[in-house]
């Protein structure tokens, strides 16, 4: 299986990450979940002012998080180099999910979901995931969709 490179990222796991006992504090997993999200668009070639766009505009959609989780499954400390799998999933017209799994040394040790809700930026009402959302989404999962022919 060929890896698609803007799905596997990586993280080296830095001595402000972690809490006094050398363990990385519980929120950063989410807060590395959602900058490898937004990494994996950016190395895809989305231009990120459509995820978070400089101003106003009625073109332009905003992405709220409407959900999210995060499990442990094992120890990360500091030092330790992470691989990070992103699977973004289509969920309906208007919502995504983002699912964020982290490795140390081919170890699976936590993983992340986050939901995103596409809505209009001043009336706040749901609308359909743009375009480019749509096929950093298709692309992703491209592989996937190979394998089950």
């Amino acid at each position: 299986m060929k890896s698609i490179h803007w799905l596997n990222l990586k993280r080296k796991v830095r001595f402000g990450d972690c809490d006094s006992a050398n363990v990385i504090h519980f929120h950063n997993l989410l807060k590395w979940s959602h900058e490898a999200w937004e990494e994996s668009m950016d190395k895809y070639g989305m231009p990120l002012n459509e995820i978070f766009p400089d101003k106003v505009s009625e073109e332009k959609s905003l992405l709220p998080i409407i959900n999210c989780e995060a499990k442990f499954l094992g120890p990360i400390n500091f030092g330790d180099l992470l691989s990070i799998q992103i699977s973004p999933q289509k969920i309906n017209n208007h919502l995504f999910q983002v699912k964020t799994i982290f490795f140390k040394d081919s170890m699976k040790v936590a993983q992340s979901t986050i939901i995103h809700c596409s809505i209009h930026p001043i009336t706040r009402i749901k609308t359909n995931l743009s375009e480019n959302v749509e096929k950093w989404i298709e692309a992703s999962n491209l592989d996937n969709m190979v394998k089950e022919c």
